[in-house]
């Protein structure tokens, strides 16, 4: 199978979940082609692709605008294959969190226009390393709140679930 496989990141554990679905979909035999959302791809032909992922993280309540963009670009001819949507949020990694990363998936769809076929709701990493002084005052009072503080990077990311996850997606596919 030939799937089409669009990531949004900005400190990069998008991308690592990106990178880590196409290892594990290009060894079970699949041909996967793999590109940031920002990157122009003038000559894509989604309509070529037998399937599609797509991964963005949430920050401010939302996906990556390049990712938002690329699926409204492209939504006439996604919506013709079977899509899988990689929503990564630090709302998953906590209790009674999956809530309000739903709702982010409910803001991408009102954004583009497009609902995907399947939806995998993945946590992301606090990585504070790549943080100023603003962005940590954000994750510490607005992601965190009530939660025990976390001052160090953190990886969140369960890649057992995420692994079961594309697994399920892409036998639904070969179904």
């Amino acid at each position: 199978m030939r799937i089409l496989l669009i990531y949004g990141t900005t400190e990069g554990q998008t991308r690592k979940i990106a990178d880590f679905c196409a290892e594990r979909l290009k060894a079970a035999g699949h041909d996967v082609d793999e590109s940031d959302s920002r990157r122009r791809l003038p000559d894509l032909d989604v309509a070529s692709f037998d399937a599609a992922i797509l991964a963005g993280s949430v920050h401010q309540k939302s996906h990556q605008e390049s990712l938002i963009n690329f699926t409204v670009a492209h939504r006439a001819q996604l919506k013709t294959l079977p899509t899988l949507l990689v929503s990564v949020s630090l709302s998953v990694a906590f209790e009674n969190g999956a809530d309000e990363a739903r709702r982010y998936v409910d803001r991408f769809v009102e954004d583009t226009g497009f609902e995907p076929r399947s939806i995998a709701l993945v946590a992301g990493a606090l990585k504070y390393d790549q943080y100023d002084y603003y962005m940590n005052q954000i994750v510490e009072h607005v992601v965190l709140e009530n939660r025990a503080p976390i001052t160090e990077d953190r990886e969140f990311t369960d890649w057992d679930a995420l692994g079961k996850e594309l697994d399920a997606f892409v036998a639904s596919v070969e179904s």
